[in-house]
């Protein structure tokens, strides 16, 4: 895990956090100038480098996975 976080794109955090607080892909993208595609790909890679599913969908919003907590 150590070496995967070294080698972390620090930009997929930014993604992250702004789907924490849209709880929407869509609208984090939109947040941070992104297209929808282009934030799904970095929550897919932000999901393979620790290998964690990170959000569950919950109906029409996206609800904290396992390394959130809540």
């Amino acid at each position: 895990m150590t070496d995967t976080l070294r080698s972390l794109d620090l930009n997929l955090l930014t993604v992250f956090a702004a789907i924490m607080a849209e709880r929407s892909v869509t609208r984090a993208g939109e947040r941070l100038g992104l297209s929808q595609p282009a934030t799904s790909g970095a929550l897919a890679r932000l999901r393979v480098a620790l290998c964690d599913p990170l959000f569950i969908r919950t109906g029409r919003a996206l609800g904290s996975g396992l390394i959130t907590g809540k």
